[in-house]
């Protein structure tokens, strides 16, 4: 049950940091949030790894820890957060949402996925499409959704050069060294290119938000994400963020007044049976047996 849970963690905490962003980025800057989120995550984590007694990565390995945690936990959540300033956060969820994609066609070499797995992932890619159809995204800032579409792109590649890099080294030990390198660049970048808050204060709404986002989506959803590329396949790992949307405008609706119609539940039913199918499709295989040998068992 552990990986269903890992996933589980995935699928709802980070589909509910969107509207967390939102409310943290009235106050905090996309590089303050990063910086006060990630070196306080980071160093809860390492806590973390100490009283469990976990090993810490080994020295040559290092070094792709540190990209990979630089793209997905530094550039990856600055640029998702700078162009959530401009689009509202279910869209950005929307956008984000083909991961699969980008890890299936990234992983293509090394683990190459079979018919049923691809319908799978144009199901859920529609679904999501079927959820914010083009009336209901029109108007918004271009460049800020191409960011946020490509940003993927580069979290994908990190999580596979982890994935394939990275050998040693226990959950919480390498996402707290990953999260604390990353917030200790975004802290030099903030103090020589600008400010950590908007406007100089930090209402109690922005810092309860960046304490979600740090207990909840740094340090239960980073390492849930980490445990899962070892344990699954790219596409299947990443099939969160087809859950992620559904999640991401249903707290629009319940908290921010959003309108919630009939194409947003017609989209929801096609993004869980494409997230089924693609479970499916992607299931490690039970090796098989020569009968020679299990005959010799029997």
């Amino acid at each position: 049950m552990l990986p269903w849970l890992a996933f589980a963690a995935c699928s709802l905490i980070w589909g509910s940091t969107w509207l967390a962003h939102k409310w943290a980025l009235v106050d905090f800057t996309p590089l303050g949030l990063a910086s006060v989120r990630f070196v306080t995550a980071g160093l809860l984590c390492i806590v973390l790894a100490w009283l469990k007694g976990e090993r810490f990565v080994q020295r040559k390995q290092l070094p792709s820890l540190l990209l990979a945690g630089l793209l997905m936990a530094g550039a990856a959540n600055v640029l998702t957060a700078w162009s959530l300033q401009f689009i509202p956060s279910g869209v950005g969820a929307v956008l984000q949402a083909p991961i699969p994609v980008w890890l299936a066609l990234l992983s293509l070499r090394s683990d190459p996925m079979h018919a049923r797995g691809w319908i799978a992932v144009m199901l859920g890619f529609a679904g999501v499409g079927l959820v914010m159809w083009p009336s209901d995204v029109g108007g918004i800032d271009l460049t800020a959704a191409v960011v946020c579409t490509l940003t993927p792109v580069a979290w994908s590649w990190a999580s596979l050069h982890q994935r394939a890099h990275v050998k040693s080294g226990g959950l919480f030990a390498n996402a707290g060294v990953q999260m604390l390198f990353s917030g200790s660049v975004c802290v030099a970048l903030t103090a020589g290119m600008g400010s950590f808050t908007q406007h100089g204060d930090i209402g109690a709404r922005a810092w309860a938000a960046t304490g979600y986002l740090i207990v909840g989506g740094s340090c239960i959803a980073f390492a849930s994400y980490l445990y899962l590329t070892r344990v699954w396949h790219p596409a299947r790992a990443g099939s969160f963020s087809y859950i992620n949307p559904v999640i991401a405008v249903l707290l629009g609706w319940l908290l921010g007044g959003e309108a919630l119609g009939s194409r947003l539940i017609a989209g929801m039913g096609v993004v869980l049976v494409a997230v089924a199918v693609l479970q499916l499709a992607t299931r490690p295989k039970p090796p098989v047996v020569p009968a020679e040998v299990a005959g010799e068992h029997t």
